[in-house]
């Protein structure tokens, strides 16, 4: 519908923008006619694109068209606007069921004092006869790998279902296996022994009557070879078998260990 009021004019109860203002002194139209310049302005204020619309520099309607476009997003329109639903709350997750930790079993030290000068004498010897260095890891290497068989069995050893059928059969149960066993050794340091040497009499002292015609002791003090402790940590139901390794071992480097590398 085409509206038959008068055009707005300017709001006398307004100032006129300053830029409105500066646009009128530029194209020269004077205060006398500004009540005759259309207002689309809020409040009938009038705006820059009323003046150009009087002068014919943009179109008539456009100020309106402006006007009413802004009036328009004034408002604004919330009849699209849906209600979310409520969020549900999240279900609990389950309770997680925790497994008992397996505690390791109860472990024992087992330990033995061995002294390697027979492993050195050999050492030496075969350096002097064969003019080759035998290392000494060697030698403890080969007693480890000896003494490691045929130990006695572990209680917490389980049979398997092979040896289970076997005995089934009429076989007589498994009672020694093969150990996995590699000792530690610390070395303990030499210590001076106080031992008794025999002292011959000197001739002249014996006629001169100062010694006894038996032979005088004295003490001397000798350092014997350090022995070294090999020992093992096992769980508490092997303290017999690794015992029993550890015997090995030392009968093994104590009792001709020549025949480890011979």
């Amino acid at each position: 519908l085409n509206s038959t009021s008068a055009p707005q004019t300017q709001n006398p109860a307004y100032p006129l923008y300053p830029s409105v203002t500066q646009l009128l002194h530029e194209k020269g139209i004077p205060e006398s006619e500004v009540s005759k310049i259309p207002a689309s302005g809020p409040k009938g204020r009038l705006l820059k694109g009323d003046v150009l619309a009087y002068l014919g520099a943009i179109p008539a309607e456009y100020p309106s068209e402006q006007a009413a476009r802004l009036a328009k997003l004034a408002h604004l329109d919330l009849s699209n606007i849906k209600i979310a639903a409520p969020v549900k709350p999240a279900e609990p997750a389950p309770a997680v069921e925790e497994k008992p930790v397996a505690r390791p079993p109860p472990t024992t030290s087992v330990a033995v004092s061995i002294s390697l000068a027979a492993v050195l004498s050999v050492q030496k010897k075969i350096k002097e006869t064969l003019g080759t260095t035998v290392p000494l890891s060697t030698f403890l290497a080969r007693a480890t790998d000896l003494a490691n068989d045929d130990l006695p069995r572990s209680s917490r050893e389980t049979p398997s279902a092979d040896e289970l059928f076997d005995e089934i059969l009429g076989a007589q149960p498994i009672k020694f296996t093969r150990g996995e066993y590699i000792p530690e050794l610390n070395a303990e340091e030499a210590r001076p022994v106080q031992k008794k040497q025999k002292v011959e009499d000197d001739l002249i002292d014996f006629l001169a009557g100062k010694v006894s015609k038996k032979a005088a002791a004295t003490a001397k003090s000798v350092v014997e070879p350090a022995a070294n402790v090999f020992s093992l940590t096992v769980p508490v139901e092997e303290e017999k078998r690794a015992k029993v390794f550890l015997d090995r071992v030392k009968t093994l480097l104590t009792v001709e260990p020549g025949r480890l590398v011979l």
